[in-house]
Formats: structure tokens, sequence, C-alpha cells
């Protein structure tokens, strides 16, 4: 048996509401999620199955990271996955970042890009149930180049995941979720929220 990976605390990105994220110690381009001790783990582990699920259907994976496995850490044990990094190897910033600026050239990129995200969801029957800017990166590909990317909020979280095996499932469940949240999503950016509108069902 392998001995645990180290996570120090100069290893640490970032921290949502129910798990941490660190950069792998021996893999720059990687990254380690570990749950929150207090937070049951079916919901992420159902997660990884899902992730598991879009390798073996091979989906287009630009505006998703890849689940990389599981590894023993010295916080317990984590879930790897690919690191979204710019053109310049520094770790992609936030969609709340760009939006925080209130640029309105800024923002109808943003619209722009969520509406483009949208379609590629759709056309791959991926489910998001929970797309707010805090869960999606900016990744700059060049200078003048950017592109949306997915990190959290992947999967079907019912209990029976018809969407998971469905594409008929996928895509209604994907609409149903945001027509019906994506105004709370951008609430805190309401000059794009009234800019975005309602997913068409097909």
């Amino acid at each position: 048996m392998s001995e645990p990976v180290y996570l120090s605390p100069q290893l640490f990105v970032a921290e949502g509401s129910d798990r941490k994220c660190y950069r792998h110690p021996t893999a720059a381009d990687r990254c380690i999620k570990l749950l929150h001790p207090e937070v049951r783990p079916a919901r992420f582990r159902s997660e990884l199955r899902y992730y598991r699920r879009l390798e073996r259907r091979a989906v287009d994976f630009s505006h998703l990271t890849r689940y990389r496995g599981m590894i023993g850490t010295s916080l317990g044990n984590g879930a790897v996955f690919d690191m979204v990094l710019d053109d310049d190897d520094r770790i992609s910033r936030h969609l709340v970042d760009y939006l925080a600026q209130q640029d309105p050239d800024v923002n109808r990129w943003v619209i722009a890009e969520i509406e483009r995200l949208q379609q590629y969801l759709y056309e791959q029957w991926i489910v998001c149930h929970d797309l707010h800017p805090s869960n999606i990166l900016v990744k700059r590909l060049s200078y003048d180049d950017y592109r949306l990317v997915v990190i959290n909020g992947i999967g079907d979280d019912n209990f029976i995941p018809l969407a998971s095996y469905s594409p008929a499932c996928a895509r209604r469940k994907l609409v149903h979720l945001w027509n019906r949240d994506y105004r709370d999503w951008y609430a805190s950016f309401p000059a794009v929220q009234r800019a975005l509108k309602p997913f068409p069902a097909g």
C-alpha cells in the first residue's frame, strides 16, 4: 500500500460549502478534492459515479474537468481531478471574479458563453444541478480566447438517476433545473441575470 500524499497548507487552492481543493503535490496539472468531515459522502460518491459514466460515454470534456480516481492523503481520501489552468499555467479564475467587475463588455461575453455552455450540455446530455457562477471557471486559452469550465454540480442526484442513462430524461432535467434556478444563481449580478433567458426545450 502506498503512503498517503502529504497536503501542506501551501497547496490549498479553494474551499466550497462541502469540500476543499488542494493542488496535487507531484502533478501540477491535477487537484485533489476532499469533503468536509461533517458532509455526508453519498452525493459526492454519486457525482463521481456520474463522471465515470461520462468517461464511458466518451463525451466531449471541453467544458468539464476529468475525474482521475481516488487517492489517500494526509487529510483523508480525496478525489483527483484535472486542474483547470490558463495558457500560462496559472489556476483559472472563477466566473464570479469576472462578473464582479460589472463591465458591460465582460457581461455580454459571459452571457454569450453561458448560452454556448447550455447548448454544449444539452447536446452532450450532461446534467448540471448547480450552474452557480462559483462552480464555473474561466479558462484562458490564449490572449483573447476563453472558455467556461464547470468544476462542481455535475450529475443526476435523484434516487433513481434516469437522466444518467436516457438522453431525453437528461435534457428535460437540464432544462428544468436551469429554468427553475438560474435567476437565483445569478441574483448577485442583476445586469447579467436580466439578460439571461429560460432554456428552450429543444
